[in-house]
């Protein structure tokens, strides 16, 4: 295990509802339709849950087939997405995102796999460096 996953809702300072939401608690965001990934339906519906929130009363909107692609719409203010932490660290650090309510974990963990085998100096390593990294 590298670091557990966490992951929030985005949305760029251009769009219209960027500084609304950043007033209101997170049951605002069922006025709004949401960026997804088709990779990973489950992601909108878990979080709505873990907020409290009925998850069938979220409006989705585009789906995107890459996690990049569906960032890329974010910051260019197409609505609001979800994503892990580290994916949009550089992006909310530049402010060509927000991030109204932060980021929770979802019980998930990034993880670095091997095969079975001989220790591998490199591979330990590389896990230090991603879990500095994350």
């Amino acid at each position: 295990e590298l670091a557990p996953e966490r992951v929030g809702v985005v949305v760029a300072p251009s769009h219209p509802a960027a500084q609304r939401l950043r007033h209101v608690p997170p049951s605002a965001l069922l006025q709004e339709t949401l960026l997804h990934t088709s990779s990973r339906p489950q992601a909108w519906p878990s979080w709505a849950q873990a907020h409290g929130l009925d998850a069938s009363a979220l409006k989705l909107g585009t789906a995107f087939e890459h996690l990049y692609y569906l960032l890329e719409a974010a910051v260019a203010g197409l609505g609001p997405a979800i994503a892990p932490e580290p994916l949009v660290a550089e992006d909310l650090a530049a402010g060509r995102l927000i991030a109204p309510w932060g980021f929770a974990a979802t019980g998930g963990f990034w993880v670095l796999a091997r095969p079975d085998g001989p220790a591998d100096a490199r591979v330990d390593a590389l896990a230090d460096w991603l879990v500095q990294q994350l």
